[in-house]
């Protein structure tokens, strides 16, 4: 049933609205339900009547709780959250600082928890809601140095965020069960988006299509799991990566 008649049918909280694959879904979610956006670099509202933004920072707890109670009073509930805010951090382990890994740590893990814990109570008075997080292959395996030609790699602490996230998801798909609340995980592999040709040509040996994702691909795993007809999956981490976990 279409609760926000004339508007949309159902209201989806994204947070970490600025990244580029969170842009892509803004776009395709928004066009038959209310997108309401949190993002530390909000510059300006949406002209798209279906999307709203709200500034903050994922590590304030406080005025998250704010924007919560803002919601509460002008919808009432929320039927989806989807987190996609994360921390990157790409140095070697002989440049990793304490200070850096603790940062990252903070907000890619913690920030999943504050999401959760404010949240849910707008969750649950949904008929059928879902909290959807990003996690990654490299929350499943380790990332290979050979791929990356330059400094610039893939962490340990992101590593360590996101096997946190992928167990944080089938956790609160227990624990959240009781409010008919169910949790899942897309776990992409690497996404085109312009990088350094010969880390392209690296990843793509990889992986068994031979080819990096789009990131229309990840956006419609994300889709699938918000489908209604997909009620029955819960706890589960969606494997987003051409087969690349699967050598």
């Amino acid at each position: 049933m279409n609760r926000l008649p004339g508007k949309a049918s159902k209201i989806f909280l994204i947070i970490g609205s600025s990244s580029f694959l969170a842009k892509d879904l803004i776009k395709k979610l928004s066009i038959k339900n209310l997108v309401l956006c949190i993002d530390k670099d909000i510059k300006k509202n949406s002209p798209n009547k279906n999307v709203f933004y709200f500034k903050c920072d994922i590590n304030n707890y406080k005025n998250l709780e704010k924007i919560q109670k803002k919601i509460n009073r002008k919808y009432g509930y929320l039927d989806s959250v989807v987190n996609c805010f994360v921390h990157q951090n790409y140095s070697s382990f002989e440049k990793q600082t304490a200070k850096n890994f603790s940062t990252a740590l903070n907000t890619n893990v913690l920030g999943i928890f504050s999401s959760t814990k404010i949240f849910y109570k707008l969750l649950k008075k949904s008929k059928n809601a879902q909290i959807i997080n990003l996690g990654s292959i490299y929350g499943m395996v380790s990332g290979d140095p050979k791929i990356y030609p330059n400094e610039k790699v893939t962490s340990d602490v992101y590593a360590a965020s996101k096997a946190a996230i992928i167990q944080l998801t089938k956790y609160y798909a227990i624990h959240l069960s009781k409010y008919k609340i169910r949790v899942n995980c897309v776990s992409p592999g690497g996404i085109f988006n312009n990088q350094n040709k010969l880390l392209v040509k690296n990843y793509k040996k990889k992986v068994p299509i031979n080819r990096m994702a789009y990131v229309k691909e990840i956006v419609a795993s994300i889709e699938f799991l918000l489908n209604d007809d997909c009620n029955y999956i819960n706890g589960h981490n969606l494997v987003v990566d051409g087969g690349f976990t699967a050598w």
